[in-house]
């Protein structure tokens, strides 16, 4: 790092999983400070409690409510962690305030962010966040299901810059991984994530989709999509075997194909220890603006580009928009009448 010291890291877009980040590696003992809404700034300030599943902490970091604030220093690597359609607007924001051999680590979903960040600035890193963050109200986050992480250059590669910033997280308790092939596996993580949309919808957490064979059908149907689109543009979803990888989004969709361990467990799961996904978090939490667009609407520019047909992808973007636009909660669909629409769609585009 410059001059042998530390960086100081500037979480852009402190929500759950930047305020999960920012709270742990200051916890470390690390220069961090936080950029995030009004609320979510006072609560880091304050103290959030996160719940790790069998233990809970809380956690505290410097925090500001616009880059305005910022005083920028030497050395200083910038972690976004917004949602994707905000990235063009940090981008923008960050080039007011450093110059162009400033390292950016895009640790968000989606598989676009890199390229904007890549526009404006030479040092850019990709990273893929591999657990999820529950966040329904400011001072507490539920994270039920680890803490994982990898990091690598954009487009491919590892430098020290990467191996470090994983040192560092791992010392403030994630699983790190540098990785040379992250961006594979933000594709893979891609597919995953098409069923963000499907429990929006459904008003289903993720445990209690896994459980229900209807709902497993259906989730399978939206990955395999997607896959197979992919695979017609020629694009990796996993690293090469036997490197690395906290995700195998093959092995993972396969699984979808068996029937769920236990149909009462994931319904059974109390309601602080769920695990819902971000676009349902936005709509309870009446955001204005969905991330669908650069998830199934990436597999549905793709399929068009390829000739592939993308009914499933393409009436769940179709559908939570809508949702967002009407500013709709979820559940507005059980997974049967999702499945009836997204046939029907289908048919008729052949018709």
């Amino acid at each position: 790092m410059d001059d042998g010291k530390p960086p100081r890291y500037v979480i852009y877009g402190a929500g759950a999983i930047g305020s999960a980040i920012g709270g742990l590696l200051t916890g470390a003992g690390f220069s961090v400070v936080c950029v995030a809404r009004p609320a979510y700034a006072d609560a880091l300030m304050r103290g959030i409690v996160l719940n790790l599943g069998d233990s809970e902490t809380t956690v505290t970091a410097e925090a500001v409510t616009g880059i305005g604030e910022l005083n920028p220093q030497n050395g200083d690597i910038v972690i976004i962690t917004t949602k994707s359609q905000m990235t063009a607007v940090v981008v923008d924001e960050l080039t007011r305030l450093y110059d162009s051999a400033l390292r950016v680590v895009c640790l968000q979903n989606g598989v676009r962010n890199e390229e904007v960040a890549r526009r404006r600035f030479e040092n850019v890193y990709a990273g893929l966040v591999f657990f999820s963050a529950v966040q329904l109200q400011p001072r507490a986050i539920s994270l039920p299901q680890g803490l994982t992480v990898a990091v690598g250059c954009y487009p491919t590669g590892v430098d020290e810059t990467a191996r470090q910033l994983c040192q560092h997280l791992a010392s403030a308790g994630f699983d790190a991984i540098a990785s040379a092939h992250v961006m594979a596996m933000k594709w893979g993580k891609l597919v995953a994530n098409l069923n963000n949309a499907t429990h929006a919808i459904t008003g289903y957490w993720l445990e209690r989709g896994m459980a229900e064979p209807e709902m497993r059908k259906l989730m399978l149907e939206v990955r395999e999509e997607g896959l197979s689109v992919l695979d017609e543009a020629g694009i990796a979803v996993e690293p090469p075997a036997g490197e690395a990888s906290p995700i195998r989004i093959r092995d993972m969709t396969e699984k979808l194909r068996l029937p769920p361990r236990s149909s009462g467990t994931g319904i059974e799961v109390p309601e602080d220890r769920r695990t819902y996904a971000s676009m349902w978090q936005d709509l309870v939490l009446g955001r204005p603006s969905s991330e669908a667009d650069f998830l199934n609407g990436e597999i549905v520019k793709l399929g068009a580009k390829t000739g592939i047909a993308t009914p499933y992808n393409s009436a769940l973007l179709e559908i939570v928009n809508r949702m967002f636009d009407r500013s709709l909660k979820p559940g507005i669909h059980t997974p049967a009448e999702l499945r009836d629409i997204i046939r029907t769609s289908a048919w008729r585009a052949h018709d």
